[in-house]
């Protein structure tokens, strides 16, 4: 990891300008936060930040990807979520006082901006417009993650790869049954989904099987939506 001089003005206002989070400020709010954020570089599969760590201040990827996950003593992982260029980590230690709830890793070459915990609770508590930002994203974070308690639930990999996929296809596609691209490898899938790489390749061979799907390499297309879903449920 590397720290990028937080005297670079201009690039950090530019930056900040690209943010969702911050994208309700006025100029003289975000020259403010400019003056106290600083970018950092971090490789692929550079740690970010560990569970049980102090939480230090907020994250928000500018280029790259991160990855959130729990890792038990074996070393197997379950992803909570990911997070890409506009969006932020680590919001929740910094409102309660936690320490990290989960690890952090960067999956490619990534840039993030930080800004420290208390420059950011005295910018949230003097701007109404980051406080809302902030509760928004947190919403957002936890509707995805009882949709993955939803999804881990289900006893059946083909069930759980099936509510992905239509995630997928919700998220990548005009309609329900165009074609889109998957966005992770069958080993990341299965770690978010607490399964093993192998069984998520025989469930996506059982939903082509069953008519479900078509795919061709990464390329899927759902053939049948609520078929999809209605197998999905048990239906």
């Amino acid at each position: 990891m590397s720290a990028v001089d937080p005297n670079a003005h201009p690039h950090v206002l530019s930056l900040l300008r690209g943010i969702s989070l911050f994208a309700g400020l006025g100029e003289e709010a975000l020259d403010q936060i400019a003056g106290r954020v600083v970018t950092r570089q971090f490789s692929a599969r550079a740690t970010v930040f560990r569970r049980g760590e102090p939480c230090a201040g907020l994250f928000v990827v500018i280029r790259g990807r991160v990855r959130v996950y729990r890792a038990n003593a074996a070393g197997r992982e379950q992803v909570l979520h990911e997070q890409g260029p506009g969006e932020a980590l680590a919001e929740v230690p910094l409102f309660d006082g936690g320490p990290y709830p989960a690890h952090a890793r960067a999956m490619e070459d990534s840039e993030l901006i930080f800004l420290p915990r208390d420059a950011f609770r005295a910018l949230y508590r003097s701007e109404p417009e980051i406080a809302d930002a902030v509760i928004g994203e947190l919403g957002r974070r936890l509707r995805r993650a009882v949709r993955l308690i939803e999804k881990i639930s289900l006893r059946e990999v083909p069930a759980r790869v099936g509510l992905t996929l239509l995630e997928y296809a919700d998220a990548r596609a005009r309609t329900p049954t165009e074609a889109f691209i998957l966005p992770v490898t069958q080993t990341e899938l299965a770690e978010a989904l607490a399964t093993t790489r192998e069984s998520v390749a025989r469930a996506l061979g059982t939903l082509r099987t069953e008519g479900f799907i078509e795919q061709e390499g990464a390329r899927v297309r759902i053939v049948d939506p609520e078929g999809l879903e209605d197998r999905c449920y048990g239906l």
